[in-house]
């Protein structure tokens, strides 16, 4: 399998465009086309993942936390960065990295963790939504099926349907060299990226040197998920045992938490990583208590104020289920999944 078959696969559950603005995700190092056999997955791409992955001859390394994220001005064994990517170049081995797409999506790291929670609806906390557009072309009658070929080419999707368009019947007049001319009218929905490209594809087989078309936004949107997910428990527990229910589902032996034990709780919001940005979000909708990790004693002392519980489960501890869920696409494919140690310890 190439390289791009499987990140094709991937990207159709995680898309891209869901990622946020800041994030560097994708294929980070390596061909697209170059063949792969051997895929590990693994959160990040330490010196350790990376000399394990070289050691099982591992082509392509699936990583949650992008190897690359910020600037890089030069690539030497100098630098840490620079040896980390020297020694995967050196051995062939690309990088391909899902960061907040994952997160995000609608079967997404988010999602994964409340089910493990055993919650079986859940709203999504901050929602994600794509504009969707209307292209209307008018086409000579003969060209409709390699039109509606060219359509089925792009993958063009509306709320779980795929090539959606429909046709009727037009006329064009041109008053300066009296012609009409009687067309079809093809109508394509989809996202204005596609769309513009379907456009351009258009225009090379049509027989005129002009062509009438106009594209424009509708009212309809596409939810593509989002960052969080929201929960209310079916009657309200104390904190403490709640406690006790996320240490045995998410296999956990420590918990910090902030808030007192018994305290009753029904509304729960989950992030997972360093949630401490939704503060403010989970507020103002009456969450009681917050699932994250990554909380600093600051933002730990606004929660205890604003009378939210928080359990900070830790950021390695909230992600590394990453693995379980990438696992389920690449079953064409030897697999391993291995990840280095949480960083911190509880001792």
């Amino acid at each position: 399998m190439k390289i791009k078959t499987l990140t094709k696969k991937l990207e159709k559950i995680f898309p891209k465009d869901i990622a946020e603005s800041w994030d560097n995700i994708g294929l980070l190092v390596g061909d697209e086309n170059r063949e792969i056999t051997k895929v590990q997955i693994s959160l990040d791409a330490t010196e350790k993942i990376i000399d394990h992955a070289i050691e099982n001859k591992v082509n392509l390394i699936i990583t949650h936390h992008p190897i690359i994220f910020s600037g890089i001005k030069n690539i030497t064994s100098k630098n840490f960065i620079g040896k980390k990517l020297l020694k995967i170049i050196e051995n062939k081995i690309a990088v391909y990295s899902m960061h907040t797409n994952l997160d995000s999506a609608k079967e997404g790291l988010n999602q994964y963790i409340t089910e493990k929670l055993g919650v079986k609806t859940s709203k999504i906390l901050e929602e994600k939504y794509m504009d969707i557009y209307l292209l209307s072309v008018c086409v000579k009658e003969e060209f409709t099926e390699k039109l509606k070929s060219k359509i089925e080419k792009f993958g063009l999707e509306y709320n779980g349907y795929e090539n959606v368009y429909y046709t009727s019947n037009s006329s064009e007049n041109f008053e300066k060299e009296k012609f009409v001319d009687k067309n079809k009218k093809i109508n394509v929905l989809g996202e204005k990226g596609k769309l513009s490209n379907l456009l351009n594809e258009i225009k090379k087989i049509q027989p005129y040197e002009e062509i009438t078309y106009e594209m424009i936004k509708t009212e309809n949107k596409i939810s593509l998920g989002g960052l969080g997910r929201i929960y209310d428990l079916s009657e309200e527990m104390e904190l403490g045992s709640y406690l006790e229910l996320v240490k045995e589902k998410l296999s956990l032996n420590n918990i910090r938490v902030v808030g007192e034990l018994d305290k009753k709780i029904k509304k729960i919001a989950v992030v997972n990583g360093g949630g401490a940005s939704f503060l403010s979000k989970v507020e103002k909708i009456g969450v009681d208590l917050f699932i994250t990790g990554d909380i600093k004693y600051h933002e730990a002392l606004d929660a205890r104020e604003m009378e939210i519980s928080i359990f900070d489960i830790g950021h390695y501890e909230s992600e590394h289920f990453f693995t379980d869920i990438i696992k389920r696409y690449c079953n064409d494919l030897e697999v391993i999944v291995y990840n280095d140690q949480p960083v911190f310890k509880n001792l």
